[in-house]
């Protein structure tokens, strides 16, 4: 069974306007088009001896309940807006080519938290990219920050918090 379905011409024309510089972001570049939003674990940057005591080593058992948390979020994420998965092509990569996912099992699978940066995905109804990030802290690039309300409640509602970008 295929994981991703292609979605048709135009409606590829209309998200790579809708979403436009995703290369850059891919490139841990900023962009005026988007707002970065922190999705994380703890409830402020960390700095650098907090990194060691928090990041370095953590106990199984907490690695498991820190993606569970992050699965939960991306559960209501999918109940809020469509996800669609990209990929880059043509000749140097640069151009990305959307796809829907061919189930919501696929949807789940493909979104389940590992903190290694894994997926990368859009929401088309929420005008955000959503990335998987490392060290317990996923990012959206927002285009609209109307709905940065909106996911401010879903992340408190699992227990994450949302930082600004620094």
């Amino acid at each position: 069974m295929r994981k991703f379905v292609g979605v048709d011409k135009k409606e590829q024309l209309a998200l790579r306007k809708q979403f436009p510089q995703l290369l850059p972001l891919i490139k841990g570049e900023t962009t005026p088009e988007y707002t970065l939003l922190a999705i994380s674990i703890f409830d402020h940057w960390l700095n650098d001896e907090e990194c060691m005591e928090f990041l370095h080593m953590p106990q199984l058992g907490e690695i498991e309940r820190r993606c569970l948390v992050f699965d939960q979020f991306n559960k209501l994420l999918m109940e809020r807006s469509s996800i669609l998965a990209f990929r880059f092509k043509g000749r140097i990569k640069s151009l990305p080519s959307f796809k829907k996912f061919s189930s919501s099992g696929v949807k789940y699978s493909y979104m389940k938290q590992t903190s290694m940066g894994k997926y990368k995905v859009i929401l088309p109804d929420f005008d955000a990219v959503y990335f998987e990030g490392y060290d317990d802290t996923n990012i959206f690039f927002l285009k609209d920050l109307s709905v940065k309300p909106i996911i401010e409640k879903l992340a408190e509602k699992v227990g994450l918090y949302c930082l600004e970008h620094r």
